[in-house]
């Protein structure tokens, strides 16, 4: 009704195509109010990361350690559905997540830890600084 409302309309949608296109996960069009955190995080600037991720996102040989970090804390820190959806043996997700805090220096116990990795994870592939291989047109 209100021209100020077709402004704030047009910034909304711009936003969730944005997302959609860096999160395929989300189909190739979504609307601004099922976005869900992606709605908070395209606000935040995306280069105020955890600083334990810069290692890792600077070398790509660290795909497969970001793409299980996102996998686990995805699925609430469980590693039975992590192990599951990766298709990777227990042992080995235990492992790679053991690297992660290694060359992440964090504590995956600790909640506020997990929290600023995971939402680090996503506001890096908002910017396209990680994109995971679900992510990438050629596959």
């Amino acid at each position: 009704p209100a021209l100020a409302a077709a402004a704030e309309s047009y910034a909304e949608a711009r936003h969730a195509a944005e997302v959609a296109a860096r999160v395929p996960g989300l189909g190739r069009s979504v609307e601004w109010a099922r976005l869900g955190v992606y709605r908070m995080l395209t606000h935040l600037p995306h280069h105020e990361l955890h600083p334990g991720l810069e290692p890792l996102l600077a070398d790509r040989q660290h795909l497969p350690l970001l793409e299980t970090l996102e996998t686990y804390l995805d699925l609430a820190g469980s590693v039975v559905a992590a192990s599951r959806a990766l298709r990777l043996h227990r042992t080995s997700l235990y492992y790679r997540l053991q690297r992660v805090e290694e060359l992440a220096c964090t504590d995956l116990k600790d909640g506020g830890e997990r929290l600023a990795l995971h939402l680090s994870l996503k506001l890096a592939r908002l910017s396209g600084r990680y994109r995971p291989r679900d992510a990438r047109p050629d596959g």
